[in-house]
């Protein structure tokens, strides 16, 4: 495991310092690169051509970034359209569900039509996670909690078989989720499933 800090403490950065985080994974050969960040995008924004450009270069070295897809809609009355970076066709966007297998009410949705498509879903609600001292540990939310699992268990294929790295990866993760009963647009292809 590398860990690469991109963001400062209180969770915000520049997308130079985000892009110099995934130079330094793909220049040491990272199978899969994990973000838990987002920014908000608007329901006609399209994708930043920079970061697809990042994401193909990275499939192409095999490696597979799995970013966040945000948590800025507000269900059942809005939905938010998948967030910067995740919403690029060329990076593995994630989505919130709960316990009960329904979406996150906070997670964004595959709403726009110039790219920004939810991918994968994964579990993102009452997550256990760490936090500064003195606490340790408490129950977390978000698109941000649902990536750490995708990123897991993207690891546990890619260490299952060397030939599963980049597009493969992705596809490999793809074709094995979960169906689940709710639209492509809020849990992509489903639920993801370890091999």
């Amino acid at each position: 495991i590398f860990a690469g800090k991109v963001l400062s403490n209180r969770g915000f950065g520049a997308d130079g310092g985000i892009l110099a985080g995934i130079d330094w994974a793909l220049t040491n050969g990272c199978a899969v690169i994990s973000m838990s960040l987002s920014a908000p995008v608007g329901p006609s924004e399209s994708f930043s051509q920079i970061y697809e450009n990042v994401g193909v270069r990275a499939l192409s070295a095999g490696s597979l970034i799995v970013v966040a897809a945000g948590n800025d809609s507000r269900r059942s009355g809005f939905i938010a359209p998948v967030g910067h970076p995740a919403n690029c066709p060329s990076i593995l966007a994630v989505a919130a569900i709960d316990k009960k297998l329904r979406i996150a009410s906070f997670s964004n949705g595959g709403i726009n039509s110039e790219g920004g498509g939810v991918d994968i879903a994964a579990p993102g609600v009452d997550i256990r996670s760490s936090v500064p001292r003195n606490k340790l540990y408490k129950e977390m939310n978000g698109t941000s909690m649902a990536t750490p699992h995708v990123a897991g268990i993207a690891a546990l294929f890619a260490e299952s078989d060397p030939n599963l790295r980049g597009t493969a990866l992705w596809m490999a993760l793809v074709s094995r989720t979960r169906r689940l009963d709710l639209p492509s647009r809020d849990v992509g292809m489903g639920l993801v499933q370890a091999p």
